[in-house]
């Protein structure tokens, strides 16, 4: 993920990331170790949400990583575009305001085509060699997302993109980023949601909250959120009733789902279990 140029992961290279995250965590780590877990399994869940969420920061120092955090911010501050919403094939994935649309899986050469037919693009340049140059002026970055998109008809990555605007732009990425192992950056960087070891762990915990709620509460879950008469109308009872057990619900949720950095996870992955199996 963070190897020099033309190097590769080995028994080395995983000792030299040890001892660097060891050495800038290695306190807090401890810390926490102590305060917040209680029995070998916690400690584990713990320790590899510390190790992701360091890989994570010090991918998204790299040219690349700033690329992927300043097209996120572009996007979701611009009103062209938006997420696909949840339940829809391609969810979390970016588009073109409107209908939800299906994930792009072509490949990236058109993509690449689109971006540079973009007319008008000019790159950014500082006068101070310490900072990190901007790709183009945002306007220029949100016609070229743009013109991409619409070339895609699809919804894409947030690494998509981003791998589309480093080849638009292949002076903003050094050397040895060039040479990353993309399916190793992809893993560190990648929502939660895309990283397997992440995905077991959220079905695991998820499912022991399903198995705690009750029938009730699991056909009352997915809609939590919609006016009282509906809520009402699915348990079958009273308005005053429907608030209880909504109160209720809420309360039992904040108290079985643990609030750490996979709690949003967890929640969607228990949702997904009381829609497909009530």
């Amino acid at each position: 993920m963070l190897l020099d140029q033309g190097t590769t992961w080995t028994e080395q290279a995983v000792w030299d990331w040890t001892q660097s995250f060891f050495a800038a965590k290695g306190a807090a780590v401890t810390a926490g170790v102590l305060a917040q877990t209680a029995d070998a399994e916690s400690m584990a869940r713990y320790l590899r949400r510390c190790v992701r969420h360091y890989l994570v920061d010090q991918a998204r120092k790299t040219p690349i990583g700033a690329v992927r955090r300043k097209l996120e911010e572009l996007m979701a501050a611009s009103p062209e575009f938006e997420r696909v919403p949840e339940g829809t094939a391609g969810a979390g994935r970016w588009q073109l305001v409107g209908d939800p649309q299906p994930p792009y899986g072509g490949e990236s050469r058109p993509l690449v085509a689109a971006a540079y037919a973009v007319p008008g693009v000019h790159a950014v340049r500082w006068s101070s060699a310490t900072r990190r140059a901007p790709l183009a002026r945002d306007e220029s970055l949100v016609a070229i997302v743009r013109a991409v998109l619409k070339m895609a008809a699809g919804s894409m990555e947030l690494s998509q993109l981003a791998d589309v605007l480093v080849r638009r732009f292949p002076a903003a990425v050094e050397a040895a980023d060039a040479a990353l192992d993309e399916g190793a950056f992809n893993r560190a960087v990648a929502p939660a949601r895309d990283r397997p070891d992440v995905v077991v762990e959220c079905s695991d915990r998820a499912r022991e909250v399903y198995e705690q709620l009750s029938p009730s509460q699991r056909a009352l879950l997915p809609h939590l959120d919609n006016p009282i008469g509906d809520r009402a109308q699915v348990l079958g009872v009273g308005r005053s009733q429907a608030y209880a057990a909504s109160g209720k619900l809420k309360a039992l949720l904040t108290e079985l789902v643990l609030d750490d950095g996979l709690r949003d996870e967890v929640t969607m992955e228990v949702l997904r279990l009381c829609v497909v199996s009530p």
